[in-house]
């Protein structure tokens, strides 16, 4: 007798495959006034192309941010001991403790725009393995870790900033980037920083170890990600399912919404890049995804700030809209 032999991927692979497309006619409605009004002359620039999209995932002609959510996630990679020489579970626990008590201007920043900020802690008692050696998850952890992601829909919200704490995500991310795209190790993971040389090395030895997996986004994920990176891939297709605009933070979470581009390329359409840190890469990043970020202002971290500065700016663009 045949047995059932899904996998943990499968749920995973349809739910990619069947995407809602949002509501095209509020969009148009929006578009269309905003480019016969004044005669033509583009009042909010090329925000007005960000008010049409939240009018589409907002399903109304005039879009709103009342309720916007700012998501933090952070893991633990085993990676980021042998390039920071630090305990990875150690760095986590710092991190979390910044976001929640200690100092980190997202969490000023999401109060100033009137923000929920929660912050999803992805298993840092149990970090990923080092990615040079092994894969990071197994394909059961990893899609678990998805699911996990996906409970960022069930905060009410209208708007979701995604940002990206985790310890050694940075390398995780350019393992999947290279992965995913091609070229060199030194091109997705360099920098000037005292760590380079390990960052580039870890992603070197990474490449050569899953070279055989390298047709296959999910796998990718698997074996370079971590599960705040998984995380964020669950939080973004769930938000896409849920029709609620995505603003994509820093260069962990662009690598996690590449890896659902890769699967689909009309995967990211709910979601615009708030803004390009200055990690090396990011840029490069946002170009194989068809993105151009709404600002750049020499943000160092991608731990949700800039999108949540966006949030401000964007509120205002559709209260603008909504004048005209």
């Amino acid at each position: 007798m045949n047995k059932d032999k899904s996998h943990p991927f499968d749920d995973i692979r349809k739910l990619v495959a069947e995407l809602p497309i949002g509501d095209l006619d509020a969009a148009k409605s929006v578009d269309d006034k905003l480019q016969h009004t004044l005669s033509g002359l583009q009042p909010l620039g090329r925000l007005d192309q960000a008010v049409s999209w939240l009018a589409r995932w907002q399903s109304t002609d005039k879009p709103s941010l009342s309720k916007p959510l700012v998501s933090v996630f952070i893991g633990a990679h085993q990676v980021a001991r042998y390039i920071l020489d630090t305990d990875p579970i150690e760095g986590a626990r710092a991190r979390i403790n910044s976001l929640s008590s200690g100092s980190a201007s997202v969490r000023g920043i999401a109060g100033a725009e009137s923000a929920f900020f929660k912050v999803f802690e992805m298993g840092i008692e149990a970090p990923a393995a080092d990615m040079r050696i092994e894969p990071s998850l197994t394909e059961r952890d990893c899609a678990a870790a998805i699911a996990y992601g996906m409970e960022v829909v069930a905060e009410d919200c209208d708007i979701i900033v995604i940002g990206c704490a985790g310890f050694g995500s940075a390398t995780a991310a350019a393992g999947i980037s290279r992965g995913l795209f091609g070229g060199t190790a030194s091109f997705w993971a360099g920098g000037d920083g005292s760590h380079a040389a390990r960052h580039i090395e870890a992603v070197e030895m990474a490449a050569t170890t899953h070279k055989d997996i390298l047709d296959d986004p999910l796998e990718i994920l698997r074996c370079f990600g971590g599960r705040d990176i998984a995380g964020m891939v669950g939080a973004i297709l769930a938000a896409r399912h849920q029709k609620i605009p995505v603003l994509l933070d820093g260069y962990a979470v662009c690598a996690a919404a590449a890896v659902l581009h890769a699967l689909n390329p009309d995967a990211l359409d709910h979601c615009i890049a708030a803004h390009i840190t200055v990690e090396p890469a990011h840029g490069a990043l946002l170009d194989r995804i068809g993105m151009k970020p709404l600002l750049d202002l020499g943000i160092g971290i991608g731990d949700g700030s800039g999108a949540a500065l966006s949030l401000g700016l964007l509120r205002a663009a559709a209260a603008g809209a909504r004048e005209l």
